[in-house]
């Protein structure tokens, strides 16, 4: 399968205080896709702050020096665009989506929010309010819930482990002092990524962004790595409201840069990555004992994780984690072949392809390799590195994860 990269698309400038500006031109549309970037996120957080890179978040749209919570939705939205944030464990962005010649006032709202935001006390008390209901919709949803508490047994006592929006008690104490103080420590010069993908001119935009972000040049401090797991395999069983079991399975895998995921990427498509894996097949196709099944990757700057999550009826619980460990250890037991492999790394390329048809896609990709230190791929290179996957680094990776090493199990079940 081949894909057109146009040469010459990616561009890459460092300024003087550290800042990183990326960008992909895409001359066949006519919208860019915008985000800066900060390399920092919940697992930086010391624990009693636990939380506050995502109130943060929050803040950063309820207005600034220049403009009310109301006129920075109304900048970008009137003008056809969208305006949005995440926050996640590495890493928090904020990003706009505008058509191409609004990008002027897009870079003008984002560094807007991110640079000048005013942190007024009532709306650090509203805002709070918000972020606890928050908190309650993801108890009150038991397939996301299950997550939290899988992470906590995988990773604690790291800070990986914690929960990207924080706990009650830490987002109670979160004062104004506190949101401008880490704010200023870490949202700041060579923490900061600029990338943008679409119909773009790079060498304007560095010019905008230079007359925009004045931050000074900051030492990003070493992360401490997740310690080492003890060589035992471990299970909570956790009781609350929910009608059905949430099972999640699971083990540390690979962190972002190490050349292995393109294998374990293809084993995850084999395992539960869509309707012709064998989990789904097994489990919902051939014995109808869940709706919900899949297999899932995250990988960070030092180490990664793969697990399967399922829901299904409490007494069949524990047939369906069974179902999940013998289809694990398949893999490991099995060759995978030819033909299943070809098929499956078909299945996975064109999934990538489809994907970063969007600029959005191939906006956040562009900046989580520049935020993880790996050189730009195109999309024939990577297509290239899947293709080049073997029946035998399919094993090796199982046989590495799967094989006498320790996993954990999390169990929601009805109270």
């Amino acid at each position: 399968m081949s894909i057109y990269d146009r040469e010459g698309a990616y561009r890459r400038t460092v300024l003087d205080n550290g800042l990183r500006i990326v960008t992909e031109w895409m001359p066949h549309i006519r919208s860019v896709a915008i985000g800066i970037w900060f390399d920092t996120g919940s697992r930086d957080e010391p624990d009693h702050l636990s939380g506050i890179s995502h109130f943060l978040e929050h803040m950063n749209f309820k207005g600034t020096k220049r403009r009310s919570a109301a006129s920075i939705a109304r900048q970008i939205e009137s003008r056809g665009g969208s305006l949005n944030a995440f926050t996640s464990k590495e890493y928090t962005c904020y990003f706009a989506r505008v058509i191409d010649r609004q990008l002027s006032r897009a870079v003008d709202v984002l560094t807007d929010i991110t640079q000048n935001s005013v942190y007024n006390p009532d709306d650090i008390n509203k805002e709070r309010a918000v972020i606890l209901e928050e908190l309650k919709n993801i108890e009150d949803t038991p397939d996301e819930l299950v997550f939290d508490y899988f992470f906590a047994q995988l990773y604690n006592p790291h800070s990986l482990g914690r929960p990207v929006i924080g706990r009650r008690d830490t987002l109670r104490e979160i004062n104004r002092e506190n949101l401008v103080e880490y704010s200023s420590d870490h949202f700041t010069g060579s923490h900061v990524v600029v990338a943008a993908t679409g119909n773009i001119d790079h060498n304007r935009l560095v010019r905008t962004i230079e007359h925009r972000i004045d931050s000074e040049s900051a030492t990003k401090p070493m992360r401490r790595p997740p310690s080492d797991r003890a060589e035992t395999n471990n299970r909570q069983d956790i009781h609350t409201n929910t009608q059905q079991a949430h099972i999640c399975w699971g083990c540390r895998a690979y962190p972002y840069r190490d050349p292995r995921k393109y294998a374990l990427l293809v084993l995850n498509t084999l395992i539960g990555g869509g309707m012709s894996s064998r989990l789904f097949q097994q489990i919902r196709e051939r014995h109808g004992l869940a709706y919900s099944v899949f297999s899932f990757l995250e990988t960070y700057v030092d180490t990664g994780l793969f697990g399967v999550y399922a829901g299904t009826e409490p007494k069949h619980a524990e047939r369906v984690l069974r179902m999940i460990l013998t289809e694990i250890k398949r893999f490991v037991k099995d060759p995978v072949s030819l033909r299943t492999l070809q098929r499956t790394k078909e299945q996975l390329k064109g999934n990538l392809i489809l994907g970063l048809e969007s600029p959005d896609t191939r906006m956040h990709r562009l900046a989580k390799m520049e935020i993880y230190n790996v050189e730009w791929l195109s999309l024939d290179d990577v297509v290239d590195r899947i293709d080049a996957v073997t029946e035998d680094d399919v094993r090796t990776v199982a046989r590495e994860l799967f094989h006498n090493k320790p996993d954990s199990v999390t169990i929601l079940l009805p109270n």
